[in-house]
């Protein structure tokens, strides 16, 4: 039995020898065409390991499912896989095929046609049969005590009405400037503002690449909602709206791949700016109309309805800039032409010294300063990553305003590419 994780301290978080062990029946993978997801459930306790392979994921399943069965600080005969194979038109099912023949309690189900990821997940859980389940992406490997870990924040005192815990999400491909710059954007965005966050207690979104939830509380809710483009967005709001606590625990770690390339992460980011939008669309009409109940949630909503705002802003701004200069340039008003020029320059030293003191104290809250050394990839991520971001805001909004007046579902969605490096079974 391995050594319980540094990064809990004793008197807070229970540690594997006070937790109860729990018994888990499947461990469900969903492998879909376009997208999908996998999965590790239970019995008497659930465990949901959602794995997702898609086109270019077909690499990497075999060796998450090595991972999760051979790596795991978790007895093996305490948890089962399921794998869910939701219209993969790669050789996944092949690859599942020659993982059965070798571990004969692995279970696969096919799903005909791709429905998206939420669809995936409530096929899923119709087969767990514990109380808990995790989700897990197909390219995505949990640190080896991560079971133990997050079962605490349900065992612990007061944990009975915790509904979900999502763990720290880092990259595992770090061979491209995207990928080596979204080292700063999960340390700053998803370290930093989560454990904001969680200081009023509430949290935007889980990580839907490795979540462990409650059972009870994903069927007090409906189950995941299959028009959501974001189902990980959509659930921590309704989970929460309807009283279940939501934790953020940043020891919990996972290696996930990211893109490489700024084509496909534009294409990621397009799905994430739609289910943001999506979400506020259609449940914050619903919170809001119950401030008191829902306080919690409220900044969350405000201040997600602001980033929305301040996108447009950012674009009409540089819109209106540009056509100053090129009017000054014109009429060869050269003053305030090179005026213009200066000011930019100030905004983007103020740009520069704020976003490196958010990711130098984003990287020593997250991992006591080990990943400093990504801040040399910063003045990209801080230039080039917010402009990404928010264009894709703005590109999204009109589209996804009209899914929801159409009442038209965004669940399924079509992949970006990922790394096809990722093969190894062990994560960094």
């Amino acid at each position: 039995m391995a050594r319980p994780d540094p990064g809990i301290r004793p008197g807070r978080i229970p540690d594997r020898r006070r937790t109860r062990l729990h018994r888990f029946e499947h461990l469900l993978l969903r492998v879909p065409g376009e997208a999908g997801p996998a999965a590790l459930s239970g019995a008497r306790r659930a465990l949901r390991d959602d794995l997702r392979p898609r086109p270019q994921r077909e690499r990497s399943i075999a060796s998450t499912i090595e991972y999760l069965r051979n790596s795991l600080n978790y007895p093996r005969d305490q948890y089962e896989i399921l794998v869910i194979n939701d219209a993969s038109t790669d050789r996944t099912g092949e690859i599942l095929e020659g993982l059965q023949q070798r571990y004969p309690d692995l279970r696969v189900i096919t799903i005909v046609q791709n429905r998206g990821k939420a669809h995936g997940f409530n096929v899923a859980l119709a087969y767990a049969k514990g109380d808990f389940i995790l989700s897990n992406d197909a390219d995505t490997k949990p640190n080896p005590d991560a079971l133990w870990q997050y079962l605490s924040y349900f065992e612990r005192e007061g944990g009975h009405n915790v509904g979900a815990v999502t763990g720290n999400m880092l990259p595992a491909n770090r061979t491209t400037i995207p990928a080596e710059a979204q080292q700063n954007e999960l340390n700053s965005i998803i370290g930093l503002i989560k454990r904001s966050q969680m200081s009023y207690g509430a949290l935007f979104a889980f990580s839907g690449a490795n979540t462990m939830y409650r059972k009870q509380a994903v069927l007090d809710v409906g189950g995941w909602h299959a028009e959501q483009p974001t189902e990980d967005i959509a659930i921590a709001w309704e989970m929460q709206v309807a009283s279940w606590s939501a934790v953020f625990a940043p020891h919990i770690r996972f290696f996930l791949d990211v893109p490489e390339r700024t084509p496909a992460l534009v294409k990621q980011r397009r799905r994430w700016s739609s289910g943001g939008i999506y979400v506020m669309l259609t449940k914050a009409p619903k919170l809001l109309s119950r401030p008191r109940r829902n306080f919690a949630m409220v900044p969350v909503v405000i201040d997600y309805g602001l980033s929305i705002v301040w996108s447009f802003s950012y674009w009409v701004s540089m819109a209106l800039f540009l056509l100053l200069q090129i009017y000054y340039a014109a009429s060869q008003n050269w003053e305030h032409f090179l005026h213009g020029w200066y000011m930019v320059a100030i905004y983007v030293c103020i740009q520069m010294i704020v976003g490196f003191v958010q990711l130098t104290l984003a990287s020593f809250f997250n991992d006591r300063g080990r990943t400093l050394k990504y801040i040399l990839f910063a003045p990209w991520y801080l230039l080039i990553y917010w402009m990404v971001n928010t264009f894709t805001i703005v590109y999204e909004f009109i589209p996804t305003v009209r899914k929801v007046w159409r009442h038209r579902d965004g669940g399924a969605w079509i992949s970006p590419e990922r790394s096809t490096s990722l093969q190894s079974t062990h994560p960094e």
